[in-house]
């Protein structure tokens, strides 16, 4: 039995760079900060800041917190504490996937740990586990800073901005400086400097103070140069005044502009400054303006003469700001320059090519990639400009004038790991570290592009006086490493683990028990260390343990692969035909006729309903019953006896006609002589004969003419056999009515639809309704759709019936899933003879959506922000206005998946994939936000841009098969089936079992193993594949597969299946005796669930979802879910549909759909 486990709220931090981090809930309201104490010490140029936070919790529930903060540039975090049992505990440094998964398991433990993580460019999360209900959480954070020297002064800031009072205390320490520093901003606080033992310090303590303005200090430069050693550590430190060479002039530039959703809060008149400068400066020059997002936008070319860029400007200053950040589209240029307008935070694909020429990063926001602009720069002859950090006259200098470069060392054996890189540009402050074996003299070269111009001698004398040396040096290393992060890897981890460095690999942790430590083999902090070490000396016997556990759990797994195979190869009972049952008569019914046979006439002719508007949603009588004229009513039944309802009936030569309602039974005034038409869509017509008879009724027999596929003209035509709620008529039955336009057609004629004149009066135009649809206005009016474009009433209206092809009606769930909102009225779609010939890839193509999307429940989000979209009358209007909305929902991923399915639904694909790409941009390395926008690519069959979340997300989240199994999956989509192959096989092999400690996601290797035996069926010539594999793995083929992923860890959703034969496939009941199977319950999170039957069963499987429970409230938002459903899988008929839905816990279960064999 499934237990509902506890829930937990998670709260998040909002910080703009170098702002103190403030915890932020749900509602928007601020978790109560009561106390803050902060410690500022300065050496040289390295400023480093301690913030130690007490916050008040005043819920009733406990709480997870999660910090987000970017640092600027230069910037980076030393350390972090948690208040533990009373006492602060320093964090160690893990490497990142290991302290995930030591951070999540003591969560569940209901334990408490603290993580704090670096993300994209320079940002950073921290994540506190409890904040006791009315109670207190203390915490620390340290962060470091080389600060840029400017006009000879070192400026440092020290936000604050917090609007209600609280206990406050500053103390700033300046070591080895002679002269105060100032402080700017009208010393708010009224810091005094003071000297004690050689040391400035300034002090400040307040309570219930309103701490709401920044202290900026600066500190004069005093040694223009300074050499500092530790042990065989070397630390060099210069300030240059580089001399000015003007570069030429460049004839032609290429002007990038990211136009992403992060962009949006740039600095553009700062941006703008520059531009005006640099253009004035050239005077003359062709630019070509690309601007790009999630995909590139525009591309236009302007010639700039005698400096006017108005032009230019007028098309930067009309750019909206939507979408992710892609930069797989940027191609080389040969133009003479490039200037590339970008934060460096791509997340939807990375550059293909390097650029060529002079290149300059311009960044103008503050939270950036700076290490990422910095470095791609200075490998393309140009230069980083940090607009945050320079003034405009400072930013145009760097682009007028060649880049004074570090160009290395002489050569010198004793000297080695010299960092940074070479060819690193230098504005004013310079240092350079690296190891020594004995005291010696280095040469450090400068110059400009490959010129040396000046040479600096360096002695170096081994001390053991500063081990900030040491650290200075391991840092540079680092950031010279993370030139090429990937492949150098595991050397940053040994780096980052031996000098207590965060990096991308690795994070800071903070556990609360000796046990945690040894069970994830942490080293944990100083205080803790003896104790460690003894418990590891003698923890030989459990690893030994452990280690068989993985042995035997992958054994297992072979002897679950076998139990498939044995699945497979079973030939599950073939069910004989029936003999179909007589029909039965009950004493109320009428007996079953053939055409002219008549019976008793029913005893009230009264009884018979004349108001439409009681008729179930699906029947209509399209014409009003006369009780003054004679009546004819009966039965319209299948050949088994069962009622057909919304079967129409015409009297032939007349638009007079009836439908049947649920019941199968029909009314309709009729004549002696009067022949009736009997239509059912899948069933042949008939057409009977009225005699004296006030009762008739018929059989039909079903038509597997119906289900083939006829090729007329150039357009394929589609099966009639869909369901209920898609009707079609064929232009011979359009053609047997003597009508002169469509809308006569339609009288009488297909069952559900009402056709009336709007005034009454002669020449008005009729109006149709269809039943079955969901009114959402006032106007009932349907959706004219002809050859494949929307078209209003009056072309509708216009058209002739003997141009017509084919006429469909599209109601209820088909309507709104092609078209959303605009279908809830339903859809007439109207194939014309003519478009047969002239817009046949438009008419393929909606008849191709229109039979994939009728058997599924469509999903739309009833949110008020969707109905204000939906009340627009144009499609720019409603983008217009989400943007407006944006501003308010800016923080909530659902909005941003809610309106990409609003404008799917009305045909604006790309607008669909802008606004959902955003989900990158508004919470960094947010796996399970990314998982949901990864889904929506799938289904937006953006494969590509697909592929680079699923690779984000499997860096981010190594430790889960899932990441594995979805990086398959996205190779495979994009044609890389050795790739997929070789990941599912890492899945198959057990390689991942020894990450799963706690056999949460036991089951998914089933799956992988599956779709590893379907990439042999589909694509076997293009694998390669070991002995072992050949022999394990074997082609399948299954009429049927079903799978559910879903985004959110700890959260249980559960998989169902009806069958045609009224089984219901759960957790429960996973197997039938007719070979229907269901994978293992996924209850800790993601999935995947699947469901599959190598032979189905002449029926419908209706599909549904149950969302069990969630461990816990999720600050992604409502839990997104992907199915895909494979028909005739493995065949070379194989169809697949997905499709993403989002859920909310109010809803226990989710209908899907059906799938009809």
């Amino acid at each position: 039995m499934k237990l509902l486990k506890l829930f937990f709220l998670f709260i998040s931090v909002t910080l703009s760079a170098q702002e103190v981090p403030r915890i932020k809930l749900q509602d928007s309201t601020f978790l109560a900060l009561k106390k803050l104490e902060v410690k500022t010490e300065v050496v040289g140029n390295i400023a480093t800041t301690t913030y130690t936070m007490k916050f008040y919790n005043g819920t009733d529930r406990v709480l997870e917190g999660e910090l987000a903060f970017p640092l600027g540039q230069g910037q980076s975090v030393t350390n972090f504490a948690m208040d533990v049992n009373g006492k602060m505990r320093d964090a160690v440094i893990v490497e990142k996937e290991l302290g995930r998964v030591a951070y999540e398991s003591t969560i569940r433990q209901t334990i408490d740990p603290g993580l704090l993580e670096m993300t994209k460019g320079n940002n950073y999360k921290a994540r506190v586990y409890p904040i006791p209900a009315k109670g207190y959480k203390r915490l620390s954070i340290t962060f470091e800073q080389e600060m840029i020297a400017s006009d000879g002064k070192h400026r440092y800031t020290i936000p604050f901005n917090f609007q209600e009072p609280l206990d406050f205390s500053l103390d700033v320490l300046v070591y080895n400086v002679a002269q105060n520093p100032k402080v700017k901003s009208d010393n708010p606080y009224k810091l005094k400097f003071k000297t004690n033992e050689g040391i400035l310090k300034a002090s400040v303590k307040e309570t219930k103070a309103l701490v709401n303005t920044a202290v900026v200090l600066e500190f004069p430069v005093g040694n223009t140069e300074s050499v500092t050693t530790y042990d065989n550590y070397f630390n060099v430190y210069k300030l240059f005044k580089p001399q000015t060479r003007l570069k030429q002039k460049p004839k032609t530039i290429s002007l990038y502009w990211d136009a992403s959703y992060s962009m949006k809060f740039r600095k553009l008149e700062a941006e703008m400054k520059l531009l005006d400068s640099y253009f004035d400066y050239l005077d003359t020059v062709q630019v070509d303006f690309v601007v790009f997002s999630n995909a590139t936008n525009k591309t236009k070319r302007f010639n700039i003469t005698n400096g006017n860029w108005k032009l230019l400007k007028k098309e930067i200053e009309s750019i909206v700001y939507d979408g992710g950040t892609s930069y797989l589209d940027l191609k080389n240029t040969s133009n003479d320059e490039i200037l590339f307008f970008s934060d460096g935070m791509f997340n939807l694909g990375e550059l293909q090519d390097g650029f060529k020429g002079n290149l300059y990063t311009i960044n103008a926001v503050d939270s950036a990639n700076h290490q990422f602009l910095e470095y791609i720069s200075n490998q393309n002859k140009g230069q980083y400009i940090n607009l945050n950090s320079i003034d405009t006259k400072q930013a145009l200098n760097a682009l007028k004038t060649e880049s004074f470069k570090f160009l290395g060392i002489d050569s010198n054996r004793t000297i080695s790991e010299v960092y940074p890189l070479v060819n690193t540009t230098i504005t004013s402050d310079f240092s350079i570290s690296g190891k020594f074996d004995t005291n010696t003299t280095v040469q450090l070269n400068f110059g400009y592009g490959n010129q040396i111009t000046e040479q600096v001698k360096v002695n170096l004398v081994k001390s053991s006086f500063n081990s900030l040396v040491k650290r200075l040096w391991a840092k540079k290393k680092l950031q010279a490493l993370n030139s090429n992060k990937e492949e150098n890897r595991a050397e940053i981890i040994s780096l980052a683990k031996k000098n207590h460095l965060i990096s991308e690999y690795t994070s800071l942790i903070i556990l609360d028990r000796i046990e945690d430590y040894v069970r994830y083999k942490i080293e944990p902090p100083a205080e803790l260390k003896a104790e460690y070490k003894d418990r590891m000396a003698n923890n030989a016997n459990e690893e030994a343990d452990r280690l068989e556990d993985i042995e035997d759990r992958r054994n297992q797994l072979f002897e679950d692969y076998l139990d498939l195979k044995k699945w497979y190869a079973t030939s599950y009972p073939i069910l004989t035909k029936t003999k179909k049952p007589q029909p039965i008569i009950d004493p109320v019914t009428p007996p079953i006729v053939q055409p002219t046979t008549t019976v008793p006439e029913p005893e009230e002719a009264t009884s018979i309903r004349t108001d439409p508007t009681e008729s179930s949603d699906d029947t209509i009588i399209e014409n009003q019953i006369d009780l003054n004229k004679r009546i004819v009513s009966g039965f319209i039944l299948d050949d088994s006896g069962s009622p057909l309802p919304a079967a129409t009936l015409i009297l032939k030569g007349t638009s007079n006609g009836a439908s049947t309602d649920f019941d199968g039974k029909y009314a309709i005034n009729a004549e002696v002589g009067d022949i009736i038409m009997v239509d059912y869509l899948g069933f042949y017509g008939k057409e009977i004969v009225v005699g004296d008879s006030n009762s008739i009724s018929t059989m039909l027999t079903p038509s597997d003419a119906l289900d083939e596929v006829v090729i007329t003209g150039y357009v394929t035509k589609r099966k009639a056999t869909v369901s209920y709620s898609v009707q079609t008529i064929q232009s011979e039955s359009l053609e047997s009515k003597s009508m002169s336009d469509a809308v006569q057609t339609l009288s009488g004629r297909v069952s559900g639809v009402a056709i009336t004149n709007g005034s009454g009066e002669a020449g008005a135009s009729p109006t149709v309704t269809i039943r079955g649809a969901s009114t959402v206005t006032n106007n009932a009016t349907p959706l004219y759709v002809i050859d494949g474009g929307v078209v209003s009433d009056s072309t509708f209206n216009a058209i002739a019936s003997d141009t017509i092809d084919s006429l469909t009606i599209l109601k209820a769930a088909s309507a709104t899933a092609l078209y959303g909102s605009r279908g809830a009225n339903g859809v007439l779609v109207i194939t014309t003879k003519e478009g047969l010939k002239n817009n046949a890839e438009e008419i393929n193509a909606l008849n191709d959506k229109i039979d994939d999307d009728i058997n599924f429940k469509p999903w739309s989000s009833d949110s008020d922000y969707i109905k204000i979209l939906q009340a627009q009358t144009t499609s720019k209007e409603a983008y217009d206005k989400y943007l407006e909305l944006r501003i308010k929902y800016r923080n909530t991923p659902s909005f941003f998946i809610d309106v990409a399915d609003y404008f799917d639904s009305i045909q604006e694909k790309e607008l669909a994939i802008t606004v959902v790409s955003n989900l990158t941009e508004i919470d960094l390395d947010n796996h399970e936000v990314m998982r949901a926008l990864a889904y929506k690519l799938d289904y937006f069959k953006q494969y590509d841009l697909a592929l680079h979340v699923y690779k984000e997300i499997l860096k981010l989240r190594p430790e889960e098969p899932q990441s594995t199994r979805d990086l398959a999956l996205a190779y495979e989509n994009v044609g890389n089936y050795q790739k997929a192959f070789d990941l599912l096989y890492t899945i198959i092999d057990g390689q991942l079992v020894e990450k799963d400690l706690d056999e949460r996601f036991y089951g998914i290797e089933h799956l992988a193993f599956i779709e590893a035996s379907h990439l042999l069926q589909t694509h076997k010539k293009e694998i390669k594949l070991n002995d072992l594999q050949k022999q394990l793995l074997k082609p399948i083929k299954l009429d049927l597969r079903v799978v559910a992923d879903w985004n959110h860890n700890d959260t249980d959703l559960d998989l169902w299946v009806e069958t045609p034969k009224n089984q219901s496939i759960s957790y429960k009941n996973k197997r039938s005796d007719y070979g229907d199977r269901l994978s293992q319950d996924m209850t800790d999170g993601y999935g995947p669930e699947e469901f599959m039957i190598k032979k189905g069963l002449k029926g419908d499987y209706e599909i549904e979802l149950d969302y069990f429970a969630d461990d816990v409230q999720k600050i992604s938002g409502p839990t997104t879910l992907k199915i895909t459903i494979f028909k005739n899988y493995g065949s070379k008929n194989e169809t697949k549909e997905v499709r993403i839905y989002r859920l909310d816990s109010e809803k226990d279960v989710l209908e899907i759909g059906s799938i009809t064999f």
